[in-house]
């Protein structure tokens, strides 16, 4: 079985590598992080990508319109949010294009781990390293 493909998308490069960091200990996966919405609709269109960890508030492209495109190119693809402005309606929009749950910021790794352990297992790609 191939390695899950994981994209994390977050306009601030710490919150991005602290995610990254945390889960390639916990999790045999290919990760990527990119910076904006523009350059994670382009990965998504450009290969395989299973789960997508992203942010809301980001330059370029709102979360919420990189679920919607994501969507439309990968519909198996599965989504995270983590935003520390996600309001009950940004939630609720998010989840009806798709979105597969959310957490908000600051970023709890642990929580953050457990959602997206919860998202691999879903999908039958649960790959622990430890």
């Amino acid at each position: 079985m191939d390695k899950p493909v994981v994209l994390v998308v977050d306009d601030e490069m710490d919150a991005r590598n602290a995610i990254i960091d945390f889960l390639e200990v916990l999790y045999d996966c290919k990760y990527r992080g990119v910076k904006d919405g523009e350059e994670a609709v382009h990965f998504v269109k450009s290969g395989p990508c299973d789960v997508i960890i992203l942010d809301m508030k980001m330059p370029k492209k709102s979360g919420i319109a990189v679920i919607k495109e994501a969507k439309e190119v990968n519909p198996k693809v599965d989504i995270l949010v983590v935003s520390a402005y996600v309001s009950d309606d940004v939630c609720e929009e998010a989840m009806r294009l798709g979105a597969t749950d959310y957490a908000v910021k600051p970023v709890d790794l642990k929580a953050i781990s457990l959602k997206f352990s919860n998202i691999l297992e879903k999908r039958g790609q649960k790959v622990n390293k430890i």
